[in-house]
């Protein structure tokens, strides 16, 4: 039996819209102009990076010229002090004559070795008291087995100044004491002290400058003096 031919079915129109769509240009060096998502999301991550960054560094740096200004102004305190300290250690202590004091942790010269080299002889000198500063008028006296003796001037609980009696005659005149050798004497309560005489203060303390006439009511406050080459320097008060 005849076949016949298979029907075709019958053809679309070709889309023929596709030539009026307008074509884009074409820039050099670039393959698409269309934006793209990730491209500036990482755009953003790299912009947010280089902020932290930036503020990490700006920080770093304040805190080390922080560090350095604390350091600078720590040695400028510090540093004049230490001067002084070894400027203070480099300054050797300088003699004083009765009227003139001696700065703090300076030894007090009372004398010189040449000044009461033979017995009886005497100086007057100025203690500072090293807590309080308070200026004390004070004689040393060398004795005549070659010892010295120190002392305060101001008597004892009282107001009154002593003074070192060296002529005899005087000394029985004005005290009424006759002694074979010269006396510390108070001309406000008329007391005579004896410096070859040791007096005693209770307690087993003893000091020289025993009472042997008078109301005195102790001997003389004593001052603590050593000979050190040719000097004699006053060490400590009672």
């Amino acid at each position: 039996m005849p076949v016949e031919p298979p029907i075709e079915a019958p053809k679309k129109p070709a889309d023929n819209l596709d030539r009026f769509r307008p074509t884009m240009p074409q820039i050099p060096g670039v393959g698409d102009a269309r934006p793209r998502t990730s491209t500036i999301t990482n755009d953003a991550n790299a912009k947010r990076r280089l902020q932290i960054g930036g503020l990490a560094a700006a920080v770093f740096v304040v805190g080390i010229a922080i560090l350095w200004w604390a350091r600078t102004a720590f040695h400028g305190t510090q540093e004049p002090a230490s001067s002084q300290t070894t400027e203070s250690s480099r300054r050797a202590p300088a003699p004083i004559d009765g009227t003139n004091t001696a700065p703090v942790n300076e030894a007090i010269i009372a004398a010189t070795a040449k000044e009461v080299a033979k017995p009886w002889s005497a100086k007057k000198f100025n203690y500072v008291k090293p807590l309080s500063q308070e200026n004390v008028d004070a004689m040393v006296i060398r004795l005549p087995g070659g010892g010295l003796w120190a002392f305060a001037l101001r008597e004892p609980y009282g107001h009154c100044d002593l003074e070192f009696v060296t002529d005899l005659a005087q000394l029985a005149k004005k005290y009424g004491y006759r002694a074979s050798h010269p006396m510390v004497a108070s001309p406000c309560t008329n007391t005579v002290y004896d410096p070859l005489k040791v007096g005693a203060l209770g307690a087993n303390v003893w000091v020289r400058g025993e009472i042997v006439q008078g109301g005195g009511l102790r001997p003389p406050i004593s001052i603590d003096v050593v000979e050190k080459g040719r000097s004699i320097i006053a060490d400590r008060m009672e």
